[in-house]
């Protein structure tokens, strides 16, 4: 049986089309032009079984209009533009390419860790315009504290490569104590806990109510004037009016964020001029082998859900869903 997949983008990496083209299905794709309004027609007045999500919002309405849809399976790991519970009370279980882009985030979270403790940007573009300014000096990571907040495939990644520099490594999750020994990783009993004991913190939670905002003014006051922030998480973790405050007055040394509240940022976004933040435009995945696997993984995912067969256990973020009669 081949399925008809809507692609939430213009295209998809050649190791996931392969597997669809292969298994005979019918790919639309929605052009960067049309975006949502146009994913959204396609959605209403195209029998589309399964959706391979990317950048694109995926409201309850959508998914709605839409009554032959059966799967929702996102070529990425975050699932905050999805109606996830919109999808659950249809039967429609959200899929994430779960550990296919770790390493490459991983990466990026120690690049900006790097770049702001050793001020790199601020050093790069000095020298570019003319400049040879060696007054402000680096912070060396060696022997400093790694504080994690959430601790998933990007998050022990990232710590990995950080013992391996000689930093000492904590987390924290509220899951963590399922988890049992992580050692040479140390456990936090508290998100403030973690905080008060690290020099740098790098957040790996995902986005949800709960989380919105978790480091706000409160939490950044744990921090000392040394510490560096690192988000390639969700932008909405942090209070970035707050965040912008403490980086004017120095009350910490830096942050590296490769994610915002609102993207692109706004005109009027406080931490937009900011010398000591390091920003970046949600380029943690953004790696050629990354992408083909989240493209991978998506199409894998899709056609398993419509097949009927077993899913990863940890790709499906509403597994309640699958026992909703479609």
């Amino acid at each position: 049986m081949s399925f008809h997949i809507l692609v939430t983008a213009a295209r998809l990496e050649p190791a996931g089309l392969s597997l669809l083209e292969a298994a005979g299905c019918t790919v639309d794709f929605v052009s960067l032009e049309g975006g949502r309004a146009e994913m959204e027609r396609k959605l209403a007045t195209t029998p589309v079984q399964g959706v391979i999500s990317r950048a694109i919002p995926i409201t309850g309405a959508a998914m709605a209009s839409c009554p032959s849809l059966r799967v929702i399976s996102r070529a990425a790991v975050g699932y905050d533009l999805i109606d996830v519970e919109g999808a659950t009370a249809r039967g429609i279980p959200v899929l994430t390419a779960v550990g296919a882009n770790a390493q490459s985030v991983a990466e990026y979270s120690l690049g900006l860790m790097l770049a702001v403790a050793r001020n790199i940007p601020r050093h790069t573009v000095a020298t570019q315009g003319g400049a040879w300014d060696r007054s402000r000096m680096g912070i060396e990571l060696h022997g400093r504290r790694l504080g994690l907040v959430g601790y998933g495939r990007i998050a022990q990644g990232l710590a990995r490569m950080a013992l391996a520099i000689g930093m000492k490594v904590s987390a924290y999750s509220p899951n963590l104590a399922r988890r049992g020994d992580i050692a040479p990783v140390t456990a936090a009993a508290s998100l403030h806990d973690l905080l008060r004991q690290s020099d740098v913190v790098s957040l790996h939670a995902p986005m949800s109510a709960q989380n919105r905002q978790m480091i706000g003014a409160a939490e950044l006051a744990l921090l000392g004037p040394e510490a560096i922030l690192v988000n390639t998480g969700r932008g909405g973790l942090i209070d970035e009016a707050a965040l912008a405050e403490v980086l004017r007055e120095g009350r910490i040394y830096g942050a590296g964020l490769d994610v915002l509240s609102t993207e692109p940022p706004l005109p009027g976004n406080p931490l937009i001029g900011v010398p000591n933040a390091v920003l970046s435009p949600h380029m943690g995945a953004a790696t050629t082998v990354a992408r083909s696997a989240t493209a991978q993984a998506a199409a894998t995912h899709v056609l398993a859900a419509l097949r009927g067969q077993a899913l990863p256990p940890d790709a499906c973020v509403n597994p309640q869903a699958l026992g909703v009669a479609g």
